[in-house]
């Protein structure tokens, strides 16, 4: 996205339009989605500026009241500071030391490069130009900049022009002026979609989770004057104060997980970011329970495109495939992070008080998106919600035999981690379950023969130990070796497979029409209720996430036999 900002009044604004003169653009990374900096964030600025630069950098680098964060790609917590109409820098929580950093860029030389040491020469990005010996994190060359990365300094940054900072000291009551058009504007626009939404239903949920965008969904609904219902979802993952929050402002429906997270992450193992079992369990079936008997219904969420890349495509309205009967829209979607604070900041909405604490992201306080600098902060904050999880990856990791940087770098955060996570720990956790393949066999470990042909009945007919489906055929050969022989089209059998490892959460029971599945310890189904409709297979989280819970390893020829 873009970040304009005014020339003449030296204040951010939220599109080109606002601004009555000149206007120039900041070049902000593409996801940065910049927000005003909290007093937590500035605390910690001035706090790492000045044990890094001295005593009183901070006031040389900072000279207006105006400063954002917005997000700087990198594979923790990094922030653009902005301020004065350019980037600063980089406030960044090296995961090599495990402790915050401000990297000046050209701007922040302007104001605070006479502090830093200098070298006479200059470099190339990526070139090596010298031994560090406990030396300054940063220091500044002729034509760039040199970071401390191990026991040498690299070049990390080569300047370009840039245009000159804007001096004129701003306030945040000036953004506020110059914006109010543009934010009422699109107030107006997001009301005028509530009530295009919801004409053709009798029933509007909106979803609350007590987060900034939900706060200024509520408001704009409740100024819209249309009749609605407010959701509120409790994961169990919640902070006390969000509690205390959610409860203050007030709801009219609620979806209590309540333990189903500590009761199920057993069987599921951590929670990750390309294996987000949680949501299903935790967030997905308490709303589904919830709501399902209200449909049809319009449900309004706090949804922004600007929020992930995931986002990013994501239409302002769809039919949604886990609440069905439901229409869902999201009247922000079009709205950046800097249109959110300020709407809220001129409508004196009262926001989550976690937000001054430094806490950017709510919810689920284990949630695997979540940086270690963030869980850094949990852990101090809440030492005792932070043990509980602690105690479970450190017995989760001794069994699985992963060393101890597994956790100390939240390996556990991905099934699969990217490249440069795994230079800092080359530990990869256990697929639940792994396949073999022996020619026309299949070896599955583990393997839960009972569970497997009771939820085969969900994709074909079964027949003492025989499933017989689409495009496919699989016998159970040995009873308790977890051998399979199949015919056809093996990849028929990733999801079920995968289901075989099932935890009973109780998921696929829900989301039965017919009444077919019965949750013991393990999902069951009833044959002569079941119609093979699929959905069960659809909303499972370990067959949802087939790929990442089975580890096959398939020869060339097993493909289709």
């Amino acid at each position: 996205m873009r970040l304009y900002w005014s020339v003449q009044e030296n204040v951010p604004v939220v599109s080109r339009g606002c601004a009555e003169w000149e206007v120039r653009i900041v070049p902000t990374s593409k996801t940065s989605d910049p927000r005003p900096a909290t007093r937590a964030d500035m605390s910690l600025l001035r706090r790492i500026v000045d044990e890094q630069f001295g005593s009183g950098a901070y006031n040389e680098l900072i000279r207006s009241d105006v400063v954002l964060f917005g997000r700087a790609p990198y594979l923790d917590t990094a922030y653009e500071v902005i301020s004065d109409g350019g980037v600063l820098g980089h406030l960044f929580f090296d995961l090599y030391e495990m402790r915050w950093y401000f990297k000046p860029l050209e701007h922040s030389i302007d104001r605070i490069g006479h502090r830093m040491e200098f070298l006479p020469i200059e470099g190339k990005r990526g070139e090596a130009i010298g031994y560090a010996e406990g030396g300054p994190k940063f220091k500044l060359l002729k034509n760039g900049l040199a970071e401390r990365l191990g026991d040498r300094y690299v070049v990390v940054r080569v300047f370009k022009p840039r245009e000159e900072l804007i001096e004129e000291r701003s306030s945040w009551d000036r953004v506020l002026r110059v914006n109010e058009p543009c934010i009422l504007s699109n107030e107006s626009k997001a009301i005028r979609f509530v009530w295009r939404a919801s004409k053709r239903t009798s029933r509007v949920i909106v979803s609350f989770s007590g987060g900034k965008d939900s706060s200024a969904l509520l408001e704009i609904v409740r100024r819209s004057g249309v009749n609605h219902l407010v959701y509120f979802n409790d994961t169990g993952l919640e902070l006390p104060e969000t509690l205390r929050f959610v409860e203050d402002t007030g709801y009219d429906l609620v979806g209590d997980a309540g333990d189903a997270f500590w009761r199920y992450v057993g069987g599921f193992g951590p929670p990750a970011r390309d294996y987000r079992w949680c949501c299903k369990v935790i967030k997905l079936l308490p709303t589904y329970r919830a709501l399902k008997a209200l449909a049809p219904g319009l449900t309004l969420v706090g949804q922004r495109r600007f929020e992930s890349s995931a986002r990013m495509a994501s239409p302002p309205i769809w039919r949604n495939r886990w609440l069905p009967g439901f229409v869902t829209g999201a009247p922000i979607n079009d709205w950046s992070a800097l249109q959110t604070w300020l709407y809220l900041k001129l409508r004196s909405v009262r926001v989550n008080p976690l937000y001054e604490r430094g806490f950017e992201r709510l919810g689920c306080y284990l949630c695997p998106a979540s940086r270690l600098s963030e869980f850094v902060k949990l852990e101090k904050s809440y030492p005792d919600l932070w043990e509980q999880w602690h105690s479970f990856l450190s017995d989760y990791a001794s069994r699985e035999g992963l060393d101890a940087c597994w956790i100390k770098y939240g390996m556990w955060r991905w099934i699969r981690p990217p490249s440069r996570m795994l230079q800092l720990c080359p530990e990869v956790r256990r697929s639940l379950v792994t396949v073999e393949s022996r020619g026309n066999l299949l070896k599955i470990n583990p393997f839960d023969e009972e569970t497997f042909l009771s939820l085969a009945h969900s994709v074909g007919s079964v027949s003492n130990g025989r499933v017989s489906g689409r495009d496919f055929e699989a016998e159970v050969v040995s009873s308790g070796e977890g051998l399979i022989s199949y015919r056809g089209d093996v990849g028929r059998l990733k999801g079920l497979i995968a289901r075989s490892a099932c935890t009973g959460c109780g998921v696929c029971g829900e989301y039965c029409e017919f009444g077919a599945i019965e949750i013991r310890e393990k999902a069951c189904i009833h044959p002569d209720r079941c119609t093979k409709c699929g959905v069960c297979n659809e909303v499972c989280p370990l067959s949802f996430y087939e790929d990442e819970v089975v580890d096959w390893r398939l020869a060339a020829d097993a493909q289709e036999a």
